[in-house]
């Protein structure tokens, strides 16, 4: 063998050599993929969407839907107001009641009234007998003179029965708010406010006393300034309660009160802000008020799909893509090169817009968005590359936590997550 390696060295050595390039060929192929920049992937352990995630919570509390106003008249004298702010009442229950003595004087001097009158009629009728009478033994002009005095008491008669009729129901007026002087609650519920009569609301000057109705309920909550953007009108919010976190409802913000504002409004944490920002209310309507009960302390989150159990994994709908009944994503291989990867699909989350992967992906794999790049075979990256018309964002630094965190009432460790679960889609 040496021999002939020695007798033919120069082919043996070019044969090498050719097997070496055709190696070399080989794995430049395999690994050379198709042209173009190389595609971003993210590790699918980062796209938890409880991986950093910050809910605001506000403070709130229960209250009635609807408030009653009760009035009261202004040319009465308030005799007594037997109600306070944040007393409870019933249907039917005294509120105030008008001082009766005015109103008692006022019907015994229109008695005397009427009993003077009444004797104005007496005495007119009997002058008119007494006129018909001799008006029978005389003739010519002075007939005429007595009819024009008799027509005279008559019209006087008239007018004053008019007066005596008018007079009594005043009367009979004045003694049916005698016997109603006590002004009752319409409605069941608690107290809101009691305005001074004497110092009436310029917005409301004929309203003493508000009741807001413990029938149909809402939920009150109260936002500071800095989060107030991070509410609207219409957005999907549940409401827990502080004594047992796992009892929620569901809701959504019915308005938000930005014409009136109130400072350093005591936190769900018991903090006060010391006036340093202003609070401005909003309103939830439930969807269900079941359980809840008028004046109970809540707190308000955002609706993100946190009441979803989220055991497993679960990615965004948009990294999902499919071909027939064949779901996949785009996933990096073992070489680093992008590929086509089969996975199951089970629970979708609204709130969030993700999908449970029930196989086919770990949580150290990585997969890419969608795009034009996403061939087999593509090179990727975990370092993303900013286009031009993309400004990459500012370096962090170091900077002191804000006093009025997203979670301005609440800390985060105060509301654990139910275990509720959404409904199961094939």
């Amino acid at each position: 063998m040496l021999a002939f390696l020695k007798r033919n060295k120069l082919p043996v050595l070019i044969v090498l050599a050719i097997l070496v390039i055709a190696a070399v060929v080989v794995l430049v192929v395999l690994n050379a993929g198709p042209g173009g920049p190389a595609v971003y992937v993210q590790r699918v352990g980062d796209l938890q969407s409880d991986a950093g995630l910050s809910i605001g919570r506000y403070a709130g509390i229960v209250e009635s839907q609807k408030i009653e106003k009760i009035k009261f008249d202004a040319s009465k004298t308030i005799g007594a107001i037997s109600v306070e702010a944040g007393q409870k009442v019933s249907q039917g229950d005294v509120l105030f009641t008008y001082n009766t003595q005015v109103m008692q004087l006022d019907v015994e001097a229109g008695q005397l009234e009427i009993d003077s009158l009444q004797a104005t009629v007496t005495t007119n009728s009997e002058q008119i007998k007494q006129l018909q009478s001799e008006r029978g033994s005389v003739e010519g002009a002075d007939r005429l003179a007595y009819d024009a005095q008799i027509q005279q008491l008559q019209s006087e008669i008239n007018s004053t029965n008019y007066q005596i009729k008018t007079k009594q129901a005043e009367i009979e007026r004045l003694k049916k708010e005698i016997e109603n002087a006590a002004v009752t609650s319409p409605v069941t519920g608690v107290v809101e406010s009691v305005a001074d009569p004497m110092n009436p609301d310029q917005n409301a000057p004929d309203v003493l006393v508000t009741v807001r109705n413990g029938g149909d309920l809402r939920v009150k909550g109260s936002v500071s300034e800095q989060n107030i953007s991070n509410i609207y009108t219409g957005q999907s919010v549940i409401v827990r309660s502080r004594v047992d976190a796992d009892k929620t409802w569901k809701g959504t913000i019915g308005a938000i009160d930005t014409g009136s504002a109130a400072a350093g409004e005591e936190s769900m944490n018991g903090e006060g802000d010391s006036g340093r920002a202003s609070f401005y209310s909003f309103y939830v309507e439930l969807e269900s008020s079941e359980k809840l009960i008028m004046g109970q302390h809540v707190v308000i989150e955002p609706n993100v799909g946190q009441s979803v159990d989220k055991s497993g994994i679960w990615i965004p709908s948009g990294f999902i893509q499919q071909e027939g009944d064949t779901c996949f994503v785009w996933a990096r291989n073992s070489r680093g090169r992008l590929q086509k990867q089969t996975v199951a699909v089970q629970r979708y989350d609204e709130g969030m817009d993700e999908y449970e992967i029930t196989s086919g992906l770990t949580l150290e794999d990585y997969i890419a968005w969608p795009d034009e790049n996403c061939v087999p075979g593509a090179k990727t990256t975990t370092e993303y590359v900013y286009n031009e018309d993309e400004e990459a964002p500012p370096e962090e630094e170091d900077a002191a936590p804000e006093e009025d965190a997203p979670a301005e009432d609440v800390p985060a460790e105060e509301a654990p997550e139910t275990d509720a679960a959404p409904e199961t889609e094939g």
